[in-house]
Formats: C-alpha cells, sequence, structure tokens
C-alpha cells in the first residue's frame, strides 16, 4: 500500500459545485504536481488509489475541467494524460465555466471576442471573458517556439495569474501583438523568454510608447509623393 497522504486546496475543497469525485481527483493531482504546475499520473493509478473505475475519474477530470480550469493533454498510446491547472492555493481558482483554461475549438475562436470599454481612456476596461490566461500562455510557448526556436519555462502561478490580470484591461489580440513585438525587441535579448517580463506594466508601457512614437514620425514627415 502506497504510504503518504493527499493534499486538497481549501479552495477546492469548500467548492459546493464540485462532487467528492472530483476533489479526490484534485487532491492526487495536486500531491503529484511538480514546479510548473502539471502532473501525469495515469488514470489507472488514480482509479486504483481510489478504489474506483476509470470512467469515475474520467467524470471527475471533466468536472474539473468545466469548472476548475484543469487542462488534459493527450500525449499518445500507452502514454500518461498531462495534466495543468492554475495555482489553486491562489485566486485563480475561483474560474467559472467561461473562464475555464480549456483551449478554444476551432469554431469558437473565428468568433469576434466580446469587448467592453467605458469612456476614459487612462482607464480602459476590456472583459475578454471568451479568453483564458491559458489562451496567453500558449501564444507565448508558441511564438518562443517559432521565432527563438526553444521551448520557454512558465511559471504557471505567476505567469498565469499576471496573464489574467491583463485580460481584464486589454483583449487578446492586443496582447499577442504586445508578445509580437516583445520577442522581436531587444528588451528579449536583456530579459529573455520571460511571460512575466512580457506583460510587467514596464514592458507594457514601451511597447506603447513605441506605438506612440512611430504615430507622431508619420504625422511629423508623412510620405511626399513627387510629381513626374
Amino acid at each position: 500500500m502506497e504510504k503518504g497522504f493527499w493534499a486538497i486546496p481549501t479552495s477546492i475543497a469548500k467548492r459546493k459545485d464540485l462532487s467528492y469525485r472530483a476533489k479526490l481527483v484534485a487532491a492526487i493531482l495536486w500531491t503529484r504536481k511538480n514546479s510548473d504546475f502539471e502532473a501525469f499520473p495515469s488514470r489507472r493509478y488514480m482509479a486504483e488509489a481510489l478504489g474506483v473505475s476509470t470512467d469515475t475519474i474520467d467524470r471527475g477530470i471533466k468536472e474539473l475541467k468545466e469548472k476548475a480550469g484543469l487542462k488534459a493533454v493527450r500525449k499518445g498510446l500507452r502514454k500518461n494524460n498531462r495534466y495543468y491547472f492554475p495555482d489553486w492555493d491562489s485566486d485563480s481558482a475561483k474560474l467559472s465555466t467561461l473562464e475555464s483554461a480549456e483551449l478554444p475549438t476551432q469554431e469558437s475562436a473565428s468568433m469576434p471576442t466580446p469587448i467592453v470599454r467605458n469612456n476614459n481612456k487612462d482607464n480602459t476596461v476590456v472583459d475578454d471573458k471568451g479568453s483564458s490566461a491559458l489562451d496567453v500562455i500558449e501564444y507565448f510557448k508558441s511564438r518562443v517556439r517559432e521565432v527563438k526556436g526553444f521551448e520557454p519555462e512558465i511559471d504557471w502561478g505567476k505567469d498565469g495569474g499576471l496573464a489574467k490580470k491583463r485580460l481584464k484591461k486589454y483583449p487578446l489580440e492586443e496582447i499577442k501583438q504586445l508578445i509580437d513585438w516583445y520577442l522581436n525587441s531587444k528588451h528579449f535579448e536583456k530579459f529573455g523568454a520571460s511571460l512575466s517580463v512580457c506583460l510587467s506594466a514596464f514592458m507594457i508601457n514601451l511597447w506603447k510608447a513605441s506605438k506612440a512614437g512611430e504615430k507622431s514620425i508619420e504625422a511629423f514627415y508623412p510620405t511626399w509623393h513627387c510629381k513626374k
């Protein structure tokens, strides 16, 4: 018999919308997580540990995906799934179904992002509920692979929390523009592939200044077309 114990995060244990089944599955995943907030126990192991069927495990995983931000990634035949989740000890555990960490389907990705802005330009508010912190992280990782040729390390707690915060003010498409600018700027060479640095207020201000500078140059030095 395996010794030790499983720990259920308080934010999960107190959720009234989660079943006991989902909470016990969460306990196994949370206890076996690594520093990147990922775990990969097999479905069979979890079923035997809890004394239930793999179908019961699947239902628990489905609940956690829909209500608590869990993401399951299949790794191929005879390989354990990898499970990624937000820091359930932080506010990121309070995810609603719309804010779940599942990647959007092709159909949903083609739909326009709902944006709500107020009239104060200095305090623009964007409630991009159609996107999640995981969308930002996955885009950052994919662009680093494409542009720089390596897989970046992600701090799922810190980076995920900051990405979620930025989605409150900026739509996903604008954050993607920021990421693309950062990866091709001199600042990347100095600070490296850090999503937290990219999403920092300091870097966002530099990005805004670069865009404002381009507009200013165009205004002062318009393109002249000489007559032949």
